[in-house]
């Protein structure tokens, strides 16, 4: 009878072990962040890029964080011992597999500078991206002369993912260096999955 009461108390053990596994197994395919930034969305690797991204949401109490602050925490995470960056989506397919697997409720940064002075476009890798010939920006930002910086000294804008346009679709747009937003594409550019 002994045998059995243990037998029984390690297949109980047993099943609530299994249950958390399979409930952090779950977790690892969100497609948004948790609400408390705990968790993130992602990593999921993008095979022609050849790079691994992830949706980050600021920890609970810190606020809406702005584009340098993001860019640096992007920079203090790893991912199978790589460093991360803004994303960079320098191509069509890269566009469409941000799409396809994250799901945001509000603007996202992502690593690309509209520079005020120059109107020159660039990623956090220092490629030009005005000479693209992919860009996701949103109706109203689709021709690049309509940016102006406002009268304010403005060094740059950073751009964001956002899917308040009319399409609904995620979108880019230039905002003021001052904006904050609550969530940020992280890259990580393992080069292998």
């Amino acid at each position: 009878m002994m045998a059995l009461n243990n037998i029984q108390k390690i297949a109980g053990i047993l099943i609530i072990v299994l249950l958390n596994a399979s409930l952090s197994y779950a977790e690892e395919g969100r497609k948004t962040p948790s609400r408390d930034g705990v968790l993130s969305a992602g990593p999921y690797y993008n095979p022609i890029s050849k790079s691994y991204f992830e949706l980050v949401r600021m920890q609970t109490g810190s606020g809406h964080a702005r584009w340098r602050n993001v860019n640096a925490s992007a920079q203090k995470r790893f991912f199978k011992n790589v460093q991360g960056h803004l994303a960079t989506v320098k191509d069509l397919a890269t566009h469409q597999f941000i799409l396809r697997h994250f799901i945001s409720p509000e603007p996202f940064w992502i690593g690309l500078q509209y520079f005020c002075n120059s109107g020159a476009l660039k990623w956090v890798d220092g490629t030009d991206a005005s000479q693209s010939k992919f860009s996701a920006w949103a109706t109203k930002w689709a021709r690049r002369n309509d940016i102006t910086c406002s009268t304010q000294r403005i060094e740059y804008m950073p751009i964001s993912y956002t899917a308040k346009t009319p399409t609904k679709s995620l979108r880019w747009q230039a905002t003021g260096p001052e904006k904050g937003y609550v969530y940020y594409l992280v890259e990580y550019p393992t080069g292998r999955k």
